[in-house]
Formats: structure tokens, sequence, C-alpha cells
């Protein structure tokens, strides 16, 4: 195969790379401001962060299936048919996307690093093992975190657990109980993976915002089942007066904002709800949707976009 052969898919992955990268840094900035304004936004809206993942695919697959709706020519070679001398998007001729091979190069100098470095930080993350729960073991810092996220265990540092009476680590154990109930530890490996896209700082922002939603949610559902939120709230507190530190980008009894947290469960209402999941399957729903109406608009959106890349030569 010559070089210029390999210009289409070179082309069509850096297309529906930078795809994928506008929509996921877009939804991410929206998405945070809505935070900004409504703290207590319903947590289902992280399910929109599978839609760049729809768009980039959708890029991908216009830049590799030929056609132009207008002349009838669908996923059929063009390149005679439709604007004779234009840079095409064919495999049947995929020499001819020659011309954006520098452009694509770049594009995929600039954004791909990026993903790769996610993506094998997402392979890395332990699994874990199901183990006792929780696990005492003595921590270089007193923290209380769940560890893995398919088969997750509570990791509690023994002075931290020892310091705490029969009520406060009951406390503890339910709030641990409802990241679980709410499959947490599985949710923040999908909502990483989807941001895969995103700017790596952006995405970190998001995954942070929502973790702090989460501990809240666990809280909320701790005080329903201990019975008085105060008791969780002052657990907290305690806590945080043993020295117990945040534990970055995971999920556990001392992550989360603590002034937010205590006042969250000071602010609840008599009856706090149980916990529910973050995805349900009318997400997945409207996500199939979304992807069948992106692949019926292919043929429309190849055209377009060989338009707006002749344009730009």
């Amino acid at each position: 195969m010559s070089v210029t052969a390999l210009s289409l898919p070179v082309v069509a992955v850096a297309l529906s790379l930078i795809a994928g990268w506008l929509a996921a840094s877009l939804l991410a900035v929206g998405w945070l401001q809505l935070v900004d304004r409504r703290p207590e936004l319903d947590p289902t809206a992280v399910s929109v962060f599978a839609l760049p993942w729809v768009v980039s695919l959708a890029m991908l697959l216009a830049s590799v299936l030929p056609g132009d709706p207008h002349t009838g020519t669908v996923l059929v070679c063009h390149c005679l048919d439709s604007m004779p001398g234009w840079s095409h998007l064919c495999p049947v001729h995929p020499e001819r996307a020659w011309p954006l091979l520098v452009p694509a190069i770049v594009v995929l100098g600039a954004l791909l690093p990026a993903r790769l470095r996610a993506v094998r930080q997402l392979l890395r993350l332990p699994r874990g093992t199901g183990g006792a729960w929780p696990e005492v073991v003595p921590l270089p810092e007193p923290v209380a975190v769940l560890h893995g996220w398919w088969r997750p265990t509570l990791v509690v540092d023994q002075g931290l657990w020892s310091a705490l009476d029969d009520t406060e680590q009951q406390a503890v154990l339910a709030h641990e109980r409802a990241h679980l109930d709410r499959h947490d530890p599985l949710m923040v490996v999908v909502l990483r993976a989807m941001l895969v896209l995103a700017p790596p700082r952006l995405a970190n922002r998001v995954v942070r915002r929502w973790l702090d939603g989460a501990e809240r949610r666990a809280d909320t559902a701790a005080a329903h089942t201990i019975g008085d939120p105060t008791v969780v709230a002052m657990t907290l507190v305690r806590c945080a007066r043993l020295g117990a530190r945040q534990a970055a980008l995971s999920l556990g009894w001392t992550a989360g904002s603590l002034e937010s947290r205590v006042q969250h469960l000071l602010d609840l209402p008599d009856a706090a709800a149980p916990a529910r999941p973050d995805v349900r399957r009318s997400h997945l729903v409207a996500l199939g949707v979304s992807l069948l109406v992106s692949l019926a608009a292919v043929p429309w959106l190849h055209h377009q976009l060989e338009h707006l890349l002749n344009l730009s030569l």
C-alpha cells in the first residue's frame, strides 16, 4: 500500500478524534456550569458524556463511507460524479485524501498522546478483590476508601477505625454500602472512560465534581439508614478531627469536601431518599436512539464534510 493510500485512514481517525474532543469539551464546560448553578443537579446528567463517542463514531464512518445523497449515490464512489477535482474521502480512491494528510498528522500529534495516557491509567485501575469488608489495616494516613471498581473492598486505617465508636462505625459502613448500592465504584470508571476524549484537566474537574455529589448522595443514604443525619455529620467532623485526609479522585468516607457534606446533611429534610444508580435503562435507550440517528445521517454528513474540507484547502 502506497503512502498516499494511507491518507484516508489517517485523516478519518484525525477527524473522528477532533470531533469527539470538541463535543466532549463543550459538554464538560456546560455540565460544570450547570453544577455550579445547581449543586444537586440530577446525577444522571453524566450520561450525556457518552454522546461525544457517538459523535466521534459518526464522524469516523462519515469519513470512510462514500456517498452524495444529492446525486443519488450512497455508499458508492462518487469521485467522478460529484465535484470532480475535489479532495474526496473515498475508500475506492483513498489517495484523493492526501492533501489533508499533513493537517491530520498534526491533529493526531496534538490530541492522541493524552488520550492514550488516559486509557493506560484506566487499564491500571485495580479491579478489587472483594475481600473482608471492611479491611482494617495500618495505613500511612487516616483514610477510609473503596479499593477496586469491580469487586470493591472498604479499606480503613486501623488507627482511624479503632478511634470510632460503634455508632460512628455504622455510619461509615452505611455510607459505603450506599456507594455499592448505587454502583459508584463502577460508575466512576465508566465516567472516566467516557471522558477520555475530553482535555485531561477538564475531565478531572468533571470527575471531581461528580465525586463530590456522589459523596453527598451516599451521606443522604447513610442518614436514611441510621435515621439521623446529625449522627452522620458528627461522624464526619469527628474523623476530620482525627486527621482524616481527603482521597484524590477516589470514593470513600474521607473523600469529598467536608464543609459541603456536613452542610448538606444539616439541610436534609426529615425523609431522606434512599440511594439510586446514576445510569438507568432509559438513558441506554436514549443513547441507542441517538446512535441510530447519527448513523442514518452519515451520508449527508459525508457530503457536507467534503464541502467543508475543500473550502478550507
